[in-house]
């Protein structure tokens, strides 16, 4: 293979091949003036890569297949979870199948729990197990526990996590999974997982549910072999009747471009795949079946699920997916909110926060039912500890409360009282009304900022320098040159008279006035109004105001400050006297850099009285 080859066999950058040949750690030859790496050479360094720490880098982070066990798919508590790791480094140590290995516990536990010989031969993933195999495990027992997805486990943890980020497969937590179980009527006609994996949320399932109502889908053929297994062992089937039922139901294919007809589901549950990679024939294809995916961009695997999964709905049918919390606010997912608010309706939202190890990703669960429903219940969790999750919330609010544009629902019937309340005074907004600028993005903070005032460098600002009404003093400098940054906005925004700072990361407005033309990191973004007869210190204050974090915080669910949002935000208007009032106390915080003062309750109290927040009828916590 060439170098260019090698780089895209191994998934690698070609740099990087270029080193190793430099570093000797890969041979290569010259051959007709092209360097050539010999097949034998590429056997030996593709086994070599499995287990060495050769790839550290960011961009070869798709070749470094580091085994891990997910903390939270099964409980710690459980008897078999240090087994587990120990089995897993041991086949770290070894060349092995994971077929092989996966057999040889799925045997173990099938045996135990009295499955026939026959039928458990015709279950496993792979060849029987050879003597090495045993000799290397026998001593390590697994034991059945109900419900626990242990054979699963061992498979996530063996594959490797560049094989996880293509298909846009991560594992559910076991207390995730038993959330939703416990949504779930006592009976069902049919239900099924159409991306199940191994069969996580199919084996925690009620008793009650009968073995021929469940069905589950995926495209992972070993894991369609452990879900098989895993309601084997569940249902403790015995006869070739029941095995065939399993076979029939739990199937390798692929639901989203599947065209063949399906059953129609009462139940459709499970954690589709986010952001699997399609290949550009795959997405055409796709382009022809699903209304939710636009004419442009990537297509987003979890919407595209939830667009089948209605489809395949009975007539009251209920679809329950664990989600992205994106996907009701972002305006990537507009298009399938849409494909919903048409084809669906919402019963449940459930705000669960980041429950992935090691991925910072807020999830929802969302409940869709193909009947209409007297309202939509809003649960808000907690995560305190790696397996616990409590709910601290919980409301029923009015389906009306959700559109296309967003599907959030932050605030409670009372809360939204006071929404609307703000909503209802005379306001204005800021879109088209105010320019906004982007801090500088220096491409490489170390090589341009310095913290010391060198000769012709000025301090520049940061989103940790930025407060309400004020800033701090810079502690970085830089020179001003355009050519050297990566990204700027025109010097006359840095250079406004009078601009407003904000805070580019966090779950309220922080804004800060300044009129000395000082310059800012992307992190600190900039905000000039252009609204007639309101100064930039009256809107300042507005924005920073308890009302306004409140409204904020209760319509948004982001914790970056987007310019949609700040456009968007309703702000009183006033007469002069009161603009004046108000722009003079905002001035005096900002000079005085007050963080907490009498001038500050007496600024909130001033505003809260232009949205007619009476205190003794209104009591709001920001």
């Amino acid at each position: 293979m060439t170098i260019p080859e090698l780089s895209e066999y191994l998934k690698i950058s070609e740099a990087t091949v270029r080193n190793w040949i430099k570093l000797g750690k890969v041979v290569a030859t010259k051959r007709d003036n092209k360097t050539i790496i010999l097949n034998k050479d590429i056997q030996m360094l593709s086994e070599s890569l499995n287990t060495s720490k050769m790839l550290t880098s960011r961009r070869n982070k798709s070749r470094l297949g580091l085994n891990y066990i997910p903390k939270s798919y099964i409980s710690k508590k459980s008897p078999n979870y240090k087994t587990i790791v120990s089995i897993i480094g041991i086949f770290q140590k070894m060349t092995l199948e994971i077929t092989e290995v996966i057999s040889f516990y799925a045997d173990m536990i099938m045996t135990s729990k009295g499955i026939p010989k026959e039928i458990r031969q015709s279950l496993l993933p792979g060849r029987l197990p050879s003597k090495k195999t045993k000799a290397l495990f026998s001593s390590y027992k697994l034991v059945y526990v109900p419900f626990e997805d242990t054979l699963g486990l061992i498979y996530i943890s063996l594959r490797r996590l560049q094989d996880k980020k293509a298909t846009g497969s991560y594992y559910t937590p076991f207390f995730a999974v038993d959330l939703m179980i416990n949504e779930l009527p006592a009976t069902v006609q049919n239900i099924c997982d159409p991306a199940c994996g191994t069969g996580n949320f199919l084996l925690r399932l009620p008793d009650s549910y009968a073995l021929e109502s469940i069905h589950g889908y995926d495209i992972d053929e070993i894991a369609i072999n452990i879900a098989r297994i895993n309601l084997s062992i569940k249902y403790g089937i015995s006869k070739k009747a029941e095995l065939n039922t399993i076979t029939h139901n739990i199937r390798c294919i692929d639901f989203l471009s599947n065209n063949e007809m399906l059953h129609k589901f009462d139940i459709i549950i499970g954690n589709p795949p986010w952001g699997s990679s399609f290949t550009k024939e795959q997405v055409i294809e796709l382009r022809k079946n699903y209304e939710s995916l636009l004419s442009k961009g990537k297509p987003e695997s979890f919407d595209l699920f939830v667009e089948k999964a209605v489809k395949s709905l009975t007539s009251d049918g209920n679809m329950l997916f664990l989600l992205p919390e994106t996907i009701l606010g972002a305006d990537y997912h507009e298009s399938v909110r849409a494909f919903m608010e048409k084809n669906a309706f919402v019963s449940g939202i459930s705000y669960l926060g980041d429950i992935f190890d090691k991925v910072q990703c807020p999830c929802i669960i969302l409940r869709l039912n193909n009947k209409e429903t007297d309202g939509i219940t809003v649960s808000q969790y907690r995560k305190i500890k790696n397996e616990l999750i409590v709910c601290e919330k919980k409301y029923m609010v009015s389906p009306h409360r959700i559109n296309k544009n967003s599907f959030h629902i932050l605030a409670d019937n009372e809360e939204y009282k006071i929404i609307e309340k703000i909503l209802s005074v005379p306001h204005f907004t800021l879109k088209g009304q105010a320019d906004f600028a982007l801090g500088i993005v220096t491409g490489s903070n170390k090589s341009v900022l310095s913290k010391t005032p060198l000769d012709g460098y000025e301090g520049i600002v940061k989103g940790s320098d930025i407060h309400k009404y004020y800033y701090d003093d810079p502690e970085n400098y830089t020179k001003f040159a355009p050519q050297n940054f990566q990204q700027v906005a025109p010097e006359h925004m840095y250079r406004s008279a009078e601009k407003l700072f904000y805070k580019f990361i966090a779950n309220e407005p922080i804004f800060a006035y300044d009129s000395k033309g000082v310059i800012s990191l992307n992190s600190a973004n900039i905000l000039i109004p252009r609204v007639p007869g309101y100064s930039a210190l009256y809107i300042m204050a507005v924005l920073n105001s308890r009302v306004m974090a409140f409204y904020y915080r209760h319509t948004f669910k982001n914790m970056k400050m987007l310019r949609s949002a700040i456009e968007s935000l309703p702000i009183a208007k006033c007469d002069e006297y009161t603009m004046n009032t108000i722009s003079s106390l905002a001035l005096e915080i900002t000079v005085e850099k007050l963080t907490s003062s009498e001038k500050i309750c007496q600024l909130n109290a001033l505003i809260d009285n232009l949205y007619s927040l009476d205190k003794n009828k209104f009591t709001f916590t920001v």
